[in-house]
């Protein structure tokens, strides 16, 4: 029998936990530890596969909620009575996020507040999804929460035409806090994830999410971001706060984003 990925995931992270804490690893004194031989970095780079397939499996999770549900006859009906209870289960089983449903013209429903008045028209990823396609990963500020999201959305399509939008605005703060509680870092060493243009999707410190990365330091910062944006995986190094670190990263083949794991750089 098949290991559902969640599970997969989860040994994984406890896994990974293990490695971190067990004896001098990355442990009492980051600084001194951190990257002090190879076996430490093959640690963070594992690490680091495991968070971006946590991260990417909660988002994928709803994204693939959302098109089954799509085939429902709750959801085919366009009535937002009936629809509203099966999308409050999707909402409850894979938050933390807000689950709606937008008409053709852009005005939606959400489960928290119903009917809105708001309108997703202009949205980039409307278009999109109302031409049939599906949306993973775009950054946005909620309209009806004023919360920082990622877009998961998905066509509702009936008679072979696309009648409606499906979506989650998942929130980041409450992810980026999931996968800080799954697997604690030690201290001085940090998660985070940028999308495709720079701004900071996921941090492991409160505050920094939707910031634009290349703001937050020194000019070794921006040219080790530039780098990052070009490449699809690799190790950078760079002045922050003061202090060199180095920034292991991957990118998620599902968002785009660029995962990192940034730790103090050996003096």
């Amino acid at each position: 029998m098949r290991m559902p990925i969640t599970r997969i995931v989860m040994i994984g992270l406890l896994l990974i936990t293990a490695k971190f804490n067990q004896r001098d690893s990355l442990g009492a004194d980051a600084t001194a530890q951190t990257n002090a031989k190879p076996e430490r970095l093959i640690d963070i780079k594992v690490a680091l596969s495991v968070l971006t397939a946590y991260a990417d499996c909660q988002i994928q999770g709803m994204a693939s909620s959302l098109s089954v549900v799509a085939e429902a006859q709750e959801i085919q009906s366009l009535d937002w009575a009936r629809m509203k209870p099966l999308l409050a289960a999707v909402q409850e089983r894979f938050g933390p996020a807000a689950v709606w449903f937008a008409r053709p013209d852009g005005s939606y429903f959400s489960v928290d507040k119903g009917l809105t008045d708001q309108n997703l028209k202009n949205r980039p990823y409307f278009a999109k999804v109302m031409a049939g396609e599906l949306s993973i990963g775009e950054l946005v500020v909620s309209r009806s929460t004023g919360a920082d999201t990622v877009i998961t959305a998905v066509p509702v399509k009936r008679d072979g035409k696309v009648v409606g939008v499906l979506g989650a605005s998942i929130y980041l703060d409450k992810l980026a806090q999931q996968i800080k509680k799954t697997t604690p870092l030690p201290e001085g060493v940090v998660f985070y994830a940028l999308d495709p243009k720079g701004q900071i999707a996921l941090h492991s410190q409160e505050g920094l999410i939707f910031q634009e990365a290349t703001q937050l330091g020194s000019p070794t910062l921006t040219e080790a971001i530039r780098r990052m944006l070009a490449s699809r995986d690799g190790v950078v190094t760079y002045e922050f706060e003061g202090r060199q670190q180095k920034a292991i990263f991957q990118t998620s083949s599902l968002t785009g984003w660029k995962f990192v794991i940034r730790f103090p750089a050996e003096k």
